[in-house]
């Protein structure tokens, strides 16, 4: 499989109120590090703290790859320094950018890379499935996907997602640019950006038109109480990363 570079992004405190009673973000961090672990063949995970880091964290990601120290910078200019460390790695590795409040299923990472390797068609991949969609009315084509089977599991195309993503690292190099136009204010512009890269609504005129694929079942969730991914026991999964690294 290609080389995998994930860059985790972290601040230190939480101040959401919109956390189910099982979040934690050392909880996510083992999650993420449990899934990173199965991932076969080369990899290398980048540390991005904006801000200073609790200690428990700081030294679990010393053990795991290397710590990039930003001073606190925010939600966009962080996530930019996340996407120039990504754009080091070589045009045929896949990038992951992860979010600090998300938590995996343990064979997530491992089913992403399976799903680039096996659907050339498809230029990023999210691990969350969103409740977005299906609640909204106004995605692009009326919410109609194209569904393929990778890795053993059922991946169908997605108009959107946050800004915790898998990226074929050429795909992301040639698209960095529009990365960096949606977030220029305070917060990325999420939506904005998935519709952009892949021509949609009113960025019909976008060439060359990227895919977008997500799982179903989700293989990852936002740790949001209201949009958690549907039909995973996500407490299950939060009390499995709370017994550690096995």
């Amino acid at each position: 499989m290609s080389r995998l570079v994930a860059v985790y992004r972290s601040t230190g405190p939480d101040h959401s109120r919109r956390r189910p009673l099982f979040f934690d973000k050392l909880i996510c961090l083992r999650s993420f590090l449990r899934a990173f672990s199965r991932v076969r063949g080369e990899r290398e995970a980048v540390f991005v703290n904006d801000g200073p880091m609790p200690e428990d964290r700081l030294a679990l990601m010393r053990e795991w790859g290397r710590v990039v120290a930003l001073p606190g910078l925010g939600n966009s200019p962080s996530y930019r320094e996340a996407l120039h460390l990504a754009l080091a790695a070589p045009d045929d590795a896949i990038a992951y950018l992860a979010e600090d409040d998300y938590l995996y299923d343990d064979a997530a990472l491992q089913k992403m890379a399976e799903a680039f390797g096996e659907l050339p068609v498809v230029d990023y991949v999210t691990l969350y499935d969103h409740l977005d969609r299906y609640t909204r009315v106004d995605d692009a084509r009326g919410g109609l996907s194209r569904v393929f089977i990778a890795g053993g599991h059922h991946w169908r195309t997605v108009e959107s997602t946050c800004m915790t993503f898998g990226a074929r690292v050429s795909r992301l190099r040639a698209d960095a640019w529009a990365h960096r136009l949606c977030t220029i204010r305070r917060r990325p512009h999420d939506r904005p950006l998935w519709r952009l890269l892949q021509g949609q609504h009113a960025f019909f005129w976008k060439f060359p038109k990227r895919m977008v694929a997500g799982p179903v079942p989700s293989l990852a969730t936002h740790m949001d109480a209201l949009q958690l991914a549907p039909n995973v026991d996500w407490e299950r999964a939060a009390a499995a990363a709370r017994r550690g690294l096995d």
